[in-house]
């Protein structure tokens, strides 16, 4: 699989704001076959770039990111 070509997102939060926010649909959701955890995976696009940009953006804004 070209990472390069796709999104694995961990984040509720972040899953929240690109799907929700910005309406941007998923391939699929599963979780990693070791950690278990939850992830969405999202074809990489200029729109979802533009996402993540403004999503890491408005967290500096308040504060939660450096």
């Amino acid at each position: 699989m070209n990472q390069e070509k796709y999104f694995f997102c961990y984040s509720t939060n972040l899953f929240e704001f690109i799907r929700y926010e910005k309406g941007i649909k998923f391939i699929c959701t599963a979780f990693h076959d070791k950690t278990m955890s939850r992830f969405w995976l999202f074809e990489r696009t200029e729109e979802l770039n533009n996402a993540l940009l403004e999503y890491t953006e408005r967290g500096k804004e308040l504060g939660l990111t450096e």
